[in-house]
């Protein structure tokens, strides 16, 4: 009698989330900081202030959001979990 080996899959894999939430993270702050140290370079009221302030106070604005972003992320994992658990074991549709 053959034995099936059947590999255990995790529900949801939550590493590219991680490091989606790690890669934001570090651009966010990279960017801001560059735009920052380049607005602070430059002569207030020039072009180049003005779009490198406009910058910065876009990925500023984005990292209020960055919180919101986060927990969507974890909500629609605790979500998938949850459908992955009331599934049908047959996979068939339903049937009205």
């Amino acid at each position: 009698m053959k034995q099936k080996l059947q590999l255990k899959s995790s529900a949801v894999d939550l590493t590219e989330l991680a490091v989606g939430i790690v890669v934001l993270g570090v651009v966010v702050s990279v960017g801001a900081t560059v735009l920052i140290n380049v607005r602070d370079t430059n002569t207030a009221d020039t072009a180049a202030w003005n779009v490198s302030d406009a910058a910065a106070v876009g990925l500023a604005e984005y990292g209020n959001w960055f919180t919101i972003l986060v927990i969507v992320g974890i909500a629609a994992v605790v979500l998938s979990l949850i459908f992955m658990a009331f599934r049908r074991p047959g996979g068939g549709g339903s049937t009205f």
